[in-house]
């Protein structure tokens, strides 16, 4: 029996899912579903849903229409490729490769990230910094299993709730 559709003659190609990614964190970050994205640009959420698993390559004018419509420069969508694409020549399997699958795409992190850029008090996005740093660091097991002995511990009632509401107490210096 004949199947329906055109079959693959390979696999997926490396740079359109790349750029898939890298579209999906845009979308992301941006706080917007396929919908609003493919509607703003004359798509179907289909099509979208295609070019960010890569199944459908991306023309050069598409992705000029969503650098613009994203407001980055195009070079954004392909950030990454050669570092990626050379740990594999290599046989190397790169961190950002394994991570990236999982944790570094993953919608928790993206959300954080858009969470993050909407904090306005430099202190505040300092002491965070910071604080997922040394996080980080403990992790990777870099750092010890408690702060340094002078690190100020910001107490979390300090920083504003949720919704931007100050709770009245002050930061101090990170």
């Amino acid at each position: 029996m004949k199947k329906r559709g055109r079959e693959k003659k390979e696999g997926l190609n490396e740079v359109d899912v790349f750029v898939g990614q890298r579209l999906r964190e845009l979308r992301m970050l941006a706080g917007l579903s396929q919908s609003d994205v493919a509607s703003a640009l004359g798509l179907t959420f289909q099509q979208l849903q295609k070019y960010e698993r890569g199944f459908n390559r991306v023309s050069a004018s598409r992705l000029f229409k969503l650098a613009q419509f994203f407001r980055v420069p195009v070079s954004v969508f392909f950030e990454g490729l050669e570092e990626r694409h050379a740990a594999q020549a290599a046989g190397i399997a790169s961190p950002q490769t394994e991570e990236s699958e999982g944790t570094l795409r993953s919608r928790e992190a993206l959300m954080l990230a858009r969470y993050f850029q909407n904090i306005r008090d430099p202190q505040i996005r300092g002491a965070i910094r910071e604080l997922a740093e040394r996080c980080a660091d403990q992790t990777d097991g870099i750092g010890g299993a408690a702060l340094d002995e002078g690190a100020e511990v910001i107490d979390p009632s300090a920083v504003r709730g949720r919704r931007g509401r100050s709770t009245g107490h002050s930061v101090g210096q990170a």
